[in-house]
C-alpha cells in the first residue's frame, strides 16, 4: 500500500482546513435557517396584522349593524333584506359584514397587495367553499382549537404564504344566522390570508447566496491568514533549524540562528550546545582513535614479531630436535633385535611406542611452521586423484582392519588434477586415521571423489562418535584435540590445521559436517587446474 508522505506546512492546512470549515460551515447554515425562519415570522406577523384589521373592520360593521353603500345598477348579494335608504343622491343598501369583507378583499387583490376571504364548511354562498388548506385548518380550529394556521403554496405558478385564523359565532351573527346549526362561542368559520409569497421567497435564496458567499469567503480569508501565521511562526523556524542540521553535518562549526524570541529561539540555543559539546566529544573521541589506533598498530605488530619468533623457534627446535630422535630411532631399533628378555622387550615396546609419537609431534610441528610461515615447498604436477585415495586407503587399510573397520571406496574413474601429490596424500591419510581413531569396531568408513564443475570434491563419511556443532569450525584450529564419551583420543591437535593449510595453499576448501544420524563427514575440494595465483 502506497504511503503518502505530506509536508507539515500542508498538515497545518489540511489540519486547519478540517476544524475551520465545518464549525464555520454549521454556523453559517444555522445563520440561514434562522434567516429563513425570521423572514417567515416577518410575513407572520403581517399577516397577523392584516387578519386583525380585517376581524375589528368585521365586527365594527357588525356592532353598527352594517355599513350603507351606494347602489350601483343592480341589488348586490351580501345586503341585509330591509328596505333601502333613498336619498338625493341616489338609493343606498346596507351591506352586511360578509359583503363589507369581500369588497376589501377585491379591492387589495386589484392592488396586487393580498387578498381575504370568509370560508366554511357549509357556507351559505358556494363562493366561501373551504378549499384542502382551508378544511384542514377548519378541522384543526375545531378539534384541536388552534389559534392560528399558516403555509406556503404554490399556486398557478405562485407562491403564496397562507394565513388563516378561526371566527367564533357571537349574538350578531345569530341575526343573519338563526336558521343555521351554529351556537355562540363556536367555530363557524375562518378567514383564509392569501399574502403574495415571491419577494420573501427570492429574499430568502438571496440570503441564502449572499450567506454562502460570505461564508466561503470568510473560510478562505481565516484559512489563509492562519496559514501565512503558522508558516511564519512555526514552519519558518522549523526549515530554518533543518537547514542548520544539514549545515551543521557539511560543516561541524555552523550553528543556528533563529531570533522569533519564542522557544524556537531557545530551542535553537539549545541546539547549538548541543553540537558545540558533539564538536568537543568528536575531536576528544577521534584523539582517543588515533591514540588506540597507534597502539593497536604496535601491538599488532610486537604479536606479529612474537609470532615469528614462536614459530622460528618451534621450526628450528623441530628441526635440532629431529637428529637425536633418529639416533635414539636407531638404538631402540638396535635394542629390538637383541634384547631378547620379555621383560626388557615390555619395557622396550613402552618406549618405542612413545617416541614414535614424539618424532610424530616433532614432525607435525615442522610442517605446520612451514606451512603457516609460507615456507613450504611445493610441487604442483597432475596426478590422478582417484588412484591417490586408493592406495592411501590401501596404506592405512592395515590400521583400520585391527580395529575390524572397512574402508570402502568405490572407484568413480581417473580424476586428474594439478596438485602436490605428497601433500594431498598427507591430508587423505590424517583424514582416514582421524575417522579410524574415532569409530567403533565393525563399522565403516566410505571416500568418495566426484567432479564439481570446476573442482573436485572428496569426502570421508565415518560412523564414530560425531562432532558437536560448536566443535564444527574449532577442530581445525592448532592443538585442538575433542574430548568426548568419557575417552580422550590421544594426539598433537596439529593434524587438521595442517590439513587446513595444505588445501587452502591449493585454493581449496576444507570443512566438517554432522552425518544424518551417528558419525562425521570430512570435505575438501581442490581447482582441477590447480591453485589460481600460486603458492610460494
Amino acid at each position: 500500500m502506497k504511503k503518502y508522505h505530506l509536508s507539515l506546512q500542508w498538515k497545518f492546512l489540511l489540519s486547519i482546513l478540517l476544524i475551520i470549515s465545518p464549525v464555520l460551515g454549521a454556523i453559517f447554515i444555522w445563520a440561514a435557517i434562522q434567516s429563513e425562519r425570521h423572514t417567515v415570522e416577518q410575513v407572520t406577523i403581517r399577516a397577523r396584522v392584516l387578519t386583525r384589521q380585517v376581524i375589528l373592520t368585521r365586527q365594527w360593521v357588525s356592532d353598527c349593524g352594517g355599513v350603507l353603500a351606494l347602489r350601483e345598477g343592480r341589488d348586490v348579494a351580501g345586503c341585509y333584506d330591509d328596505c333601502d335608504l333613498k336619498t338625493t343622491e341616489g338609493t343606498y343598501q346596507r351591506f352586511t359584514p360578509s359583503m363589507v369583507t369581500k369588497k376589501l378583499s377585491q379591492y387589495s387583490f386589484q392592488q396586487d397587495l393580498y387578498h381575504f376571504r370568509l370560508v366554511g364548511l357549509n357556507p351559505m354562498n358556494s363562493e366561501n367553499r373551504a378549499d384542502p388548506f382551508e378544511e384542514e385548518a377548519l378541522g384543526r380550529f375545531e378539534n384541536e382549537h388552534a389559534d392560528e394556521i399558516f403555509r406556503i403554496e404554490t399556486q398557478e405558478g405562485k407562491t403564496y404564504f397562507r394565513y388563516m385564523v378561526p371566527l367564533f359565532t357571537d349574538a350578531t351573527c345569530m341575526k343573519c344566522h338563526r336558521n343555521d346549526k351554529f351556537t355562540e362561542g363556536s367555530v363557524m368559520g375562518g378567514l383564509s390570508v392569501f399574502l403574495p409569497a415571491d419577494r420573501m421567497k427570492s429574499s430568502i435564496a438571496e440570503n441564502h447566496l449572499k450567506l454562502a458567499v460570505s461564508g466561503i469567503m470568510f473560510i478562505i480569508l481565516t484559512v489563509s491568514v492562519l496559514f501565512v501565521m503558522v508558516r511564519r511562526i512555526v514552519i519558518k523556524p522549523l526549515k530554518e533549524m533543518e537547514n542548520a542540521t544539514a549545515a551543521i553535518c557539511e560543516n561541524p562549526k555552523e550553528r543556528v540562528s533563529i531570533s522569533t524570541g519564542d522557544e524556537f529561539e531557545r530551542l535553537g540555543r539549545t541546539f547549538n550546545i548541543m553540537a558545540e559539546r558533539l564538536d568537543q566529544e568528536r575531536d576528544l573521541l577521534e584523539e582517543r582513535i588515533d591514540r588506540a589506533t597507534c597502539d593497536l598498530a604496535r601491538a599488532n605488530q610486537e604479536l606479529q614479531t612474537l609470532d615469528q619468533l614462536k614459530s622460528d623457534f618451534i621450526a628450528n627446535m623441530s628441526h635440532e630436535l629431529r637428529s637425536p630422535l633418529t639416533v635414539i630411532r636407531g638404538g631402540v631399533d638396535y635394542l629390538h633385535r637383541t634384547l631378547r628378555g620379555t621383560e626388557n622387550r615390555k619395557y622396550l615396546s613402552i618406549m618405542d611406542k612413545n617416541l614414535a609419537r614424539l618424532i610424530h609431534l616433532v614432525s607435525d610441528l615442522f610442517d605446520f611452521t612451514r606451512i603457516e610461515a609460507k615456507k613450504a615447498d611445493w610441487s604442483f604436477e597432475r596426478e590422478n586423484l582417484s588412484q591417490l585415495i586408493r592406495e592411501s586407503a590401501e596404506i592405512i587399510g592395515p590400521i583400520a582392519a585391527d580395529k575390524n573397520i572397512a574402508l570402502k571406496y568405490d572407484y568413480p574413474g581417473d580424476i586428474f588434477v594439478e596438485m602436490d601429490m605428497e601433500r594431498i596424500e598427507q591430508v587423505l591419510i590424517n583424514l582416514i586415521d582421524n575417522a579410524i581413531k574415532f569409530s567403533e569396531p565393525g563399522t565403516e568408513i566410505r571416500m568418495e571423489a566426484w567432479n564439481d564443475e570446476d573442482m573436485v570434491r572428496v569426502s570421508v563419511r565415518d560412523h564414530g562418535i560425531g562432532i558437536s556443532q560448536k566443535n564444527l569450525e574449532a577442530i581445525f584450529k592448532k592443538f585442538h584435540t575433542l574430548p568426548s564419551s568419557g575417552k580422550r583420543y590421544k594426539g598433537t591437535g596439529l593434524g587438521l590445521a595442517i590439513c587446513k593449510g595444505i588445501i587452502e595453499a591449493h585454493d581449496g576448501r576444507i570443512w566438517a559436517e554432522r552425518a544424518n544420524g551417528r558419525g562425521s563427514v570430512f570435505f575438501f575440494t581442490l581447482l582441477l587446474s590447480g591453485p589460481r595465483m600460486g603458492t610460494s
